[in-house]
């Protein structure tokens, strides 16, 4: 590859195939290619495609990535909204990509060089989830529970609501210490940007029906 980068749009297989994009048919229809791979395995160049049409969609519902070039941006102005069902189908596609592809092997190589390509995925998966509502708890409630607030453990910076996370661990070494559990707040990020690869956090939200909720919880009628 003449271009390589943690980035989506940072690759040769990605700004090629994006030149030719005219429609939100395009994007996809490439979704569908990774669908009917079936179990092959998923190669570098549909892979980075992948990655580069989920942010597409994200283009299209207004959640615009760093760092674009502004010519990219430029030719996609005329692209309609994405749709649930096509939103949906990016964030599963993009799942795909993480859980097994070479993309992946080739991050995974050297973990120490992949922190870049972790946030920059983090970021991807914070802009698909955009489409979904959320209802956050208030810095009060939070209190309440937790006890305060307190800045990210790994960069040490305030975290706005919308990027809270909680992380808890708990020692296994010792029977005695089986009950005691110890939260901190992170950035989901700069958590990620630490973690292997095949480790990275997948924070995906979905838009679900009361009626499909209690389907699940109930299980199959009898």
């Amino acid at each position: 590859m003449g271009a390589w980068g943690p980035g989506s749009f940072e690759n040769d297989s990605a700004l090629d195939w994006v030149s030719g994009i005219s429609s939100l048919e395009n994007v996809a229809a490439k979704f569908d290619a990774l669908a009917d791979l079936e179990d092959a395995d998923i190669d570098i160049d549909l892979a980075s495609e992948i990655i580069a049409a989920a942010e597409i969609v994200a283009i299209s519902i207004g959640q615009i990535a760093p760092n674009i070039p502004s010519d990219l941006l430029k030719n996609l102005d005329n692209l309609a909204k994405a749709d649930a069902a096509l939103i949906e189908q990016a964030k599963m596609s993009v799942s795909e990509v993480l859980g097994d592809s070479e993309l992946l092997d080739l991050w995974s190589e050297d973990p120490e060089d992949s922190a870049g390509w972790n946030v920059a995925i983090t970021g991807l998966i914070a802009r698909l989830n955009a489409d979904v509502s959320v209802n956050p708890p208030s810095p009060k409630e939070i209190e309440e529970i937790s006890g305060g607030l307190s800045p990210c453990v790994f960069c040490d910076k305030d975290i706005e609501p919308k990027d809270l996370t909680s992380l808890s661990f708990r020692d296994m070494s010792s029977k005695d210490s089986l009950a005691m559990s110890h939260g901190v707040y992170c950035h989901l990020s700069c958590l990620n940007s630490r973690l292997h690869p095949r480790r990275l956090i997948q924070n995906w939200r979905f838009n679900v029906d009361d009626a499909l909720v209690d389907q699940i919880l109930k299980g199959p009628a009898d």
